[in-house]
């Protein structure tokens, strides 16, 4: 074997070693609380870290290691991720308490009663450099996305992994829910028998969770099944044989576990954002298909049909129609006071946000600003506003503009990219990476999604996994 040759083969099965570790970051990421806690995101962040790192250094001993060529074609966006970094790190500067009171006199006024000659963008520091932390997690997840996952095969193991996870969670949810009973695998509390919430805190968010690996499952069905024979000239009998001895029918049943782990979790909002995506997603695929060889009218009919299914089946239907105020009134009560904290919610922010208008309060400070403006009617403590979007308003003012800059442009290149390119196994998953996205901030409205790191994890994964043959769409070659 020649050197050139061995050396090759070397740099392969190191990729191959970086991707079996990435994928296993992403496999452990929804157990631990929805990696909703300090410990457990923070050891995720360490080894994804630690991944780069090794990546960054095999590169440097052999050119063929690693190709950070993709890298080079997102200055833009790169630029706006490390310009979002460096105003979560501006929050954790001190400054002399003078020119803390022109940017944020109210934040000053907090720390000017300390007699302290300095102070922070920030109410709650530490809050602010776990923020940090996070978002430096996220970049580096998504560095690693659009640089490893750089084949179809891997695409497809991707979502074939959050298949797998979205299966597992809707089993668990919808068992502990069989038993009364909800909490992570290695702690179990009793909680209302009608609400899954599998190994996250609670339903909302593993609804988001569930939604998101439903749509991405259904991207993966939708690449396998572009390529099916047409059998219409078979006989009848040997047709309905093909069709329930099909490999894909093991896809669509997991895909019906997952809708009903969903229907499970009794999210009126969850439900809500995942049903105006899926029409979003229907809409896009009829609108912009134009290949005729994958009949979506059945495979949309079959989900339709397993939907009124599991309606009809469900013997929590009556639940769910109470909860949402349909038969009594102490239901609509229910309903209301619900609804009614995160109005208020609302109300405290749009009240107080003059006084914080440029900086905010400080990243991850949103409970220390509830505490300071609590008002009377506020008989619940809130430490999230339950709306990603007046979180994000009064935590970094004006500056949160940059963030919504940067979503903008994702979603402006995934979009064009859908547009321009003739390989529908990308225009599929493209599309369900647009949906997966409307679907977050569709729920944002009434829930904090945002917050949750296994949630946002699915959201980096999947648009660093479409984006990084974005930045390649030049050399992709039509598979029609």
């Amino acid at each position: 074997m020649s050197r050139s040759n061995y050396t090759h083969k070397s740099s392969n099965i190191q990729q191959k070693l970086f991707f079996i570790v990435f994928c296993m970051l992403v496999f452990i990421n929804p157990f631990p609380l929805g990696s909703n806690r300090v410990w457990a995101w923070s050891f995720e962040a360490m080894v994804a870290t630690g991944l780069l790192l090794v990546m960054v250094l095999c590169s440097l001993f052999s050119n063929q290691c690693i190709s950070w060529h993709r890298l080079k074609k997102m200055r833009l966006e790169l630029k706006l991720i490390a310009l979002w970094l460096f105003i979560n790190l501006l929050y954790l500067i001190p400054l002399p308490i003078p020119l803390l009171s022109f940017l944020s006199p109210n934040v000053a006024s907090a720390y000017a009663d300390l007699n302290q000659p300095y102070g922070f963008l920030s109410l709650d520091v530490y809050a602010s450099l776990k923020t940090l932390m996070l978002s430096l997690y996220y970049f580096t997840l998504f560095i690693l996305g659009v640089i490893l996952v750089n084949s179809r095969w891997r695409i497809k193991f991707i979502l074939s992994l959050l298949l797998v996870l979205g299966l597992f969670e809707s089993i668990y949810g919808m068992y502990l829910v069989s038993i009364g009973q909800t909490g992570t695998l290695v702690q179990v509390t009793t909680v209302s028998v009608h609400n899954a919430s599998g190994t996250f805190i609670n339903k909302n968010h593993l609804v988001a969770f569930l939604s998101m690996t439903f749509i991405m499952g259904l991207s993966l069905r939708m690449i396998i099944a572009r390529k099916i024979k047409d059998t219409t000239h078979l006989d009848f009998k040997i047709r309905v044989i093909r069709f329930i001895s099909h490999p894909l029918r093991m896809l669509d049943v997991s895909l019906f576990i997952i809708l009903a782990g969903i229907w499970n979790t009794h999210s009126r909002a969850g439900l809500a954002s995942f049903i105006l995506a899926m029409a979003f997603l229907i809409a896009f695929v009829f609108f912009s298909n134009k290949s005729k060889s994958v009949n979506y009218k059945k495979i949309l009919s079959v989900f339709a049909l397993g939907i009124v299914l599991l309606i009809f089946v469900a013997d929590d239907v009556n639940f769910l129609l109470n909860s949402l105020g349909q038969n009594t009134d102490d239901s609509l009560g229910h309903v209301m006071n619900s609804a009614q904290g995160r109005v208020l919610a609302v109300n405290q922010v749009l009240e107080h946000y003059p006084s914080y208008w440029f900086s905010g309060v400080g990243p991850g400070a949103y409970q220390v600003f509830f505490v300071n403006h609590r008002m009377v009617e506020q008989t619940a403590f809130f430490d999230h506003a339950h709306n990603d979007y007046i979180e994000f308003l009064i935590e970094y003012g004006i500056l949160s503009l940059s963030l919504l800059i940067l979503l903008l442009v994702f979603l402006y290149k995934i979009f064009m990219f859908i547009f321009k390119t003739r390989s529908n196994f990308y225009k599929y998953l493209g599309i369900c990476v647009i949906s997966s996205m409307i679907y977050m901030l569709l729920h944002g409205n009434m829930d904090f999604n945002a917050r949750i790191p296994a949630n946002l994890v699915i959201i980096i994964l999947v648009i660093s996994v479409i984006y990084g043959r974005i930045v390649m769409s030049s050399i992709i070659k039509s598979d029609n």
